[in-house]
């Protein structure tokens, strides 16, 4: 097992940046409680790091798919729980809720007991960053173990484009590393170049383009009111939202300029087309329960502005005091949905919905015309069927969880739609589907088995289902 502990010390080492970005900031901002703090966390990581290098390095072997699913698991729990040392020791967090703000930043969800404006800017830069770092995470287990494996129908007849090495059994993680790093790096600084060019706060464009190309539901600076009270930074901000739930590798395609490539990856155009419809069909559904006020435009632009939030599974809400204006049945539907394979948004994912969609057009088109064999059908060949088994196995998967998370947030004392919001916007990690949900159970407030389950929910989403099924079962993935 040395190759996970070389993986948990490499957690570490990439997560010490979050710590040292809070230890810089609390310097500037003279909070030397924030600043001892993360010093103290910086140095022990990287302490920890090497000697969790040390100690496993001797011993690591190649490693089989059941230890990169196990990898995969202990990686994250390495983060939330490195995570949680910083909300005990500066916000003076219990346990139980240092865990659910660890947890809701790792796993990007944007959700926090802390009242905005009682956020330390250290802090406030620690979340943004812890998030982005949850992002990176995502999109690196994603590239080395779902697509890997194509665990869920994940498809990787493109993963050559990140994915480096002799062959997929003997991938290079160092060199795959950058690869994915460099584009999800370079749409970040991109993203905060533009909202500075349209005259924002330079330090809220930072942590806005860390929080939406991580797809994070926390917006620190926002206490009321629109986001940056600048529409063209909104625009811009609902652009990059998308572009942080579309695949890194269109992403990386992008950069290198694969123009031919882009053409043939026609998950990413889909997302795209499914945003534009989200949007009108979202807008209409929202007309008859809540009819647009004297500034219509402005009514419009926030509705599309929360219904790409959701889809995104980003999880904000453009009006904080009104929240969205749109039929929270449509919204739960969207954050299941989520967005690309190989992003940092949440959900189901949109190449399972094509392929489940695509699969049941043939069964159809079978009963019409039994003897017939049609392209890509199960009975094509055998990979067709290995994904079509794949890709059902994750969606029903998922169904079945988020019903017994329900059941047990509804066993807590919240509402059947509270539950309902709660179990989705936890599993897809949409922050405004969980923020307005976690004090109905009308006694004063959060239960900790609430925040448990939400944050078990988040990081069961993040690792995605199959991957805990296939590190305990070699025969179910």
């Amino acid at each position: 097992m040395g190759g996970i502990g070389v993986l948990v010390a490499l957690v570490l080492l990439v997560f010490s940046t979050a710590t040292l970005s809070g230890m810089v900031v609390g310097a500037m901002t003279m909070d030397w409680l924030a600043f001892e703090a993360f010093a103290l966390l910086s140095a022990s990581y990287l302490v920890l790091a090497a000697f969790a290098y040390l100690v496993s390095a001797e011993q690591m072997k190649h490693l089989n798919r059941s230890h990169v699913f196990v990898g995969a698991i202990v990686m994250w729990l390495s983060l939330v729980f490195a995570a949680m040392p910083a909300f005990i020791l500066v916000e003076g967090a219990g346990p139980f809720v240092a865990f659910f703000e660890a947890s809701s930043a790792a796993t990007t969800l944007g959700s926090s007991l802390t009242p905005v404006s009682s956020m330390s800017m250290a802090m406030t830069v620690y979340r943004a960053a812890t998030a982005w770092l949850g992002g990176l995470l995502t999109l690196m287990l994603a590239v080395y173990v779902l697509g890997r494996y194509a665990v869920g129908g994940t498809p990787n007849k493109e993963l050559r484009v990140v994915l480096h090495g002799a062959s997929r059994a003997d991938p290079r993680l160092i060199q795959t590393f950058w690869e994915v790093l460099v584009p999800y790096g370079a749409v970040t600084l991109v993203c905060a170049a533009l909202l500075v060019m349209v005259r924002v706060d330079p330090a809220q464009a930072v942590l806005g383009a860390l929080n939406t190309l991580s797809t994070n539901g926390l917006i620190a600076w926002q206490t009321s009111g629109t986001i940056f009270n600048n529409r063209l930074a909104e625009i811009i901000m609902m652009t990059f939202m998308m572009a942080g739930a579309s695949s890194i590798i269109w992403l990386r395609m992008l950069t290198l300029l694969e123009w031919r490539a882009l053409e043939r990856h026609g998950e990413t155009g889909v997302f795209l087309v499914t945003g534009l419809v989200s949007v009108l069909v979202g807008i209409a559904l929202s007309l008859a329960t809540f009819p647009l006020g004297r500034f219509w435009g402005d009514d419009l632009f926030n509705r599309a502005f929360d219904i790409i939030s959701v889809l995104t599974t980003t999880g904000i809400s453009h009006d904080v005091r009104q929240g969205a204006s749109v039929p929270l049945i449509f919204l739960i539907g969207l954050a299941l949905v989520g967005g690309c394979a190989y992003s940092t948004a949440g959900g189901i994912k949109i190449f399972r919905l094509r392929s489940m969609l695509h699969h049941s057009s043939n069964e159809i088109k079978r009963l019409v015309y039994p003897s017939q064999i049609l392209p890509g059908s199960v009975d094509a060949d055998k990979a067709s069927f290995a994904a079509a088994k794949a890709t059902w196995s994750a969606f029903f998967s998922v169904l079945i969880f988020v019903m017994l998370m329900t059941s047990f947030f509804a066993a807590l004392g919240h509402g059947f739609t509270a539950s309902l919001s709660l179990a989705v916007g936890g599993f897809a990690t949409v922050g405004n589907l969980v923020s307005g949900n976690l004090f109905t159970t009308g006694s004063p407030g959060v239960p900790v088995l609430t925040l448990v389950g939400v944050s078990v929910a988040g990081v069961v989403g993040r690792i995605e289902l199959l991957v805990i099924l296939a590190a305990f079962s070699r025969s179910r993935w």
